[in-house]
Parts: C-alpha cells; sequence; structure tokens
C-alpha cells in the first residue's frame, strides 16, 4: 500500500458554496441569488470575452512558456519592468508558486487566522507550519502581533489587503511602518485581490506596487473586479530576483492561451472595470442602510461584500439554512474561523434588494 504522508492525509478538501444547481434541485426553486462568492454581478469584462474568441484560433498551440506578451502589456500599463512581473493560474496559483520555489524544511509561515483559507490549505500541503494569530477586536490584522512572533525560522508572512472575508483593510502609515520593520530575509506575501475597489474607496490604501521593498511580492486578480474568475489568471510584482525564483519553477505552460488572452483583454477594460466599482459602491452604501435598520453590527468594508457578526455560530446557520431554502446564496464564515460571522457579496440592484428583503424576514 502507497503510504500518503500524514499532512496530506489531514488536509480538509475546500468546500465552496453551495452550487446554484444543487439549490435548485434541492428546494425547487426557480430563481436563485448568489451572493457568496464575491462574483461579479455584472458577468465578465467585454473584452476578455472578445480576446478569448480570438484566441480559439491557437488552441493547436502551446502557450509562449515565458508569458512574454502579457508580461511586457503590464509592465508597460504599470509602469515597471517584464522582470518585475508574474503571472499565473489565479494569484492562488502565485502563492502555489511562491511556496514551491522559497519555502524549505523547518520554515514557517505566519499570518492571521480569519484570512483566505487557501493559504492555510497551501501550507499545509507544502508542510510548512503555518502559525495563525487572532484577528484584532475589529477584524484586522495584528501587524503588532505578527512582528512579536518573528524568529529564526519565518520565512514568509502573509497578509491579504483588503482582507476576505472581513473586509477591512491596513491603511498606508500601518504598512509602511511594519515593513520598515520586517527583517530582509523574510518574504511578505501582500495578497491584493480586492485592490481595486480598496482604491477606489479610499486614498489610504497602501498599493503594493508603489513600494520598493525587495522582500515583498504583491498579487492581483482577474477574479473579481474583472469577472473572469472562470479562466483563472493572476498577476503579482517583486524584484527580479523573486520574479526569476518563481518564473523558474512554474509550470512551462501556464497560464493557458485562453487564460493570457483574457488578462490582456480585461486590464484595458476600463469601461467595465468603472461600472464594476460604481455597482459596488452603489451596493456596499445600499448594504449598509439595510443593516442598520435591522440593528444588525457589520463592518465598513473595502471590498466586494460586507460581514456581519451575530451572536453566536447556531444563529449564523440558520439565517444562511433559511435563506438558502428561499434561493439566496451567502457566506457562513465557520471554515474562515469566524463560525459567528456571515459574509454577503454585492450583486446587481435587484439581487441585492432581493437578498435584504429575504434577511429582514429571516431575521
Amino acid at each position: 500500500m502507497i503510504r500518503i504522508p500524514q499532512h496530506v492525509n489531514e488536509l480538509i478538501t475546500y468546500k465552496p458554496g453551495k452550487p446554484i444547481q444543487e439549490l435548485r434541485r434541492d428546494y425547487g426553486l426557480e430563481k436563485v441569488v448568489k451572493l457568496g462568492s464575491n462574483e461579479n454581478p455584472l458577468g465578465p469584462s467585454t473584452k476578455a470575452k472578445e480576446e478569448i474568441i480570438k484566441s480559439f484560433d491557437d488552441l493547436e498551440f502551446y502557450p509562449e512558456p515565458a508569458c512574454i506578451d502579457i508580461r511586457n502589456k503590464f509592465a508597460k500599463i504599470f509602469d515597471t519592468e517584464k522582470e518585475n512581473v508574474i503571472v499565473g493560474n489565479g494569484s492562488e496559483g502565485i502563492i502555489n508558486y511562491i511556496f514551491k520555489a522559497f519555502f524549505s524544511p523547518n520554515d514557517e509561515l505566519i499570518t492571521c487566522e480569519g484570512s483566505f483559507i487557501g493559504v492555510y490549505v497551501l501550507a499545509q500541503a507544502y508542510n510548512v507550519a503555518c502559525h495563525k494569530l487572532p484577528l484584532t477586536s475589529d477584524y484586522k490584522f495584528d501587524l503588532d502581533a505578527i512582528l512579536s512572533r518573528i524568529d529564526e525560522k519565518t520565512k514568509g508572512i502573509y497578509i491579504a489587503n483588503p482582507n476576505n472575508p472581513t473586509g477591512t483593510i491596513i491603511r498606508k502609515y500601518e504598512f509602511e511602518s511594519f515593513m520598515n520593520k520586517i527583517p530582509s530575509d523574510v518574504l511578505v506575501i501582500l495578497d491584493e485581490a480586492y485592490f481595486e475597489f480598496a482604491a477606489d474607496l479610499t486614498d489610504d490604501y497602501p498599493v503594493g506596487l508603489e513600494y520598493d521593498y525587495d522582500n515583498l511580492i504583491s498579487l492581483r486578480t482577474f477574479s473579481k473586479a474583472y469577472g473572469i474568475a472562470g479562466v483563472r489568471i493572476g498577476y503579482g510584482f517583486s524584484n527580479p530576483r523573486i520574479i526569476e525564483a518563481l518564473m523558474k519553477i512554474k509550470l512551462p505552460f501556464e497560464p493557458s492561451i485562453m487564460a493570457q488572452a483574457a488578462g490582456m483583454g480585461a486590464i484595458d477594460d476600463v469601461d467595465f472595470l468603472i461600472k464594476t466599482l460604481d455597482n459596488n459602491k452603489i451596493g456596499l452604501e445600499y448594504y449598509y442602510k439595510e443593516l442598520e435598520k435591522l440593528g444588525l453590527k457589520f463592518f465598513q468594508s473595502y471590498a466586494n461584500f460586507v460581514m456581519i457578526e451575530f451572536e453566536s455560530a447556531e444563529q449564523v446557520n440558520r439565517i444562511n439554512s433559511e435563506l438558502l431554502k428561499r434561493g439566496v446564496i451567502v457566506r457562513p464564515l465557520g471554515a474562515f474561523g469566524l463560525p459567528n460571522c456571515l459574509r454577503i457579496s454585492i450583486g446587481t440592484e435587484e439581487e441585492n434588494q432581493i437578498c435584504m428583503k429575504n434577511l429582514s424576514e429571516v431575521i
């Protein structure tokens, strides 16, 4: 019998939200509103779709391994060099590269609980000790606690800004003070999956690309603001030495031709991005207003979702169950380590109204 390593045996398979098809079947529903996965309610970027269709003519070919065209394009748009740019199968794909390239036996990662589950899973998959420190009382990354936990085994620190699922951010002065205290041999992985929303909602957001720290890599994705989660394309920025190491261990032919085409189209789709950000602002304000009417405790968000805190996990589970029966999918956060919290994504105006109406009735 083949022995499966203990750290793999103990992995818990990622459990996404309830699929729409399953919900329709289980409860005999015609209409389902999915607000559980932070997807773009406006659909995919138009220019991304156009470029995907054009790429069909080249599907018999392998993708160009170094992804030169898309890296050159991103370098030009973001005023940097190709050697500072990495692309992968979503930002999570690049995090996978980071574990492969930089973590050795006995290396450790520091992060906080109540953040992106994918990082915890990857750390365990690579048998890397992952120290998950508590969030602050207002659900922010506890930078002081992270600094105090660093020791000789610390190889990396993971920070999501904005954080998923809390929607909270680290502000400029906090980030700069933190980075100035980090040892130069500790890699800071700054996950900016929701940066378009945060940069639109506040001027006090520290954009990773604007800093010149040699031990920083900032990651972004097209899955949220550009609505192409289904093709898996993400990108990141760091110094050439780090990018070169990631390029060495990256699978030669990823991302796919279609994914690279989608990313190149989406990054040009300014009109679509503006519509997305406008819809998000309107949706957030509507949620805040309705949640205040209901007397619920929620937290200001700098992403495309709102987190609500309830009195108990039992209350969260009951509300989630009742909403599912009514065809509204939201996300209970027990798997994130926040069992008394619920996350609701921003939808279209109609979807938001349906969600709040049903939430009010359930409560």
